[in-house]
């Protein structure tokens, strides 16, 4: 029996850890799919590659699953550009060199300030991807988590008001209930 619950506990740890770490990055399977992708979100970095390296998306997860990227609502893209149905987006997107990371900001491929599409191409490191994000959209991520911590403040402040005209305090004169009782409590 112990070897049973062990199995099982071991299971479902799996199951946790694949969650946490591939929930982040989203495996696109049609163009449809990915333009509807970039264009629900307003920040989002898309993984095109045409050879699976597993270090590399093992790197790219890694990033996804970074707690200020998530709190921000980054979404993280996988594009399999040897596939039939998504090989147009490469001349769609400028994606010569592969792996390349692109960068979309509201539907639209971002821009840096000399006019070039802004990507990152060739074998990169975790943290040479986390500073390109950071640089490109690090305020807007700033922004994001303020505004977000501002919405659950005022929530939570909110409810925290509307149980109050449900309480009634010790003091409140209630007619069956005198200060003669109070030694009852």
């Amino acid at each position: 029996m112990k070897l049973h619950n062990v199995l099982i506990l071991l299971v479902l740890c799996s199951l946790c850890e694949s969650m946490i770490f591939f929930a982040k990055v989203r495996s696109v399977n049609t163009q449809r799919d990915f333009e509807l992708s970039i264009a629900k979100s307003g920040m989002v970095v898309a993984y095109f590659y045409n050879q699976k390296d597993k270090n590399l998306i093992r790197m790219y997860e890694d990033v996804s699953s970074y707690q200020p990227y998530n709190d921000a609502d980054i979404v993280f893209l996988k594009v399999n550009v040897s596939r039939k149905e998504l090989s147009n987006l490469v001349e769609l997107y400028g994606a010569k060199n592969m792996p390349a990371f692109i960068f979309f900001h509201h539907g639209k491929p971002l821009i840096d300030s000399k006019g070039m599409l802004v990507q990152l191409t060739g074998m990169v490191s975790g943290s040479h991807l986390r500073d390109y994000i950071n640089r490109y959209y690090g305020l807007e991520v700033k922004q994001y988590i303020m505004k977000k911590e501002a919405r659950n403040d005022l929530r939570l402040q909110e409810e925290n008001e509307s149980w109050k005209e449900y309480f009634y305090p010790r003091t409140m004169n209630v007619p069956s209930y005198g200060p003669e009782e109070r030694f009852l409590e």
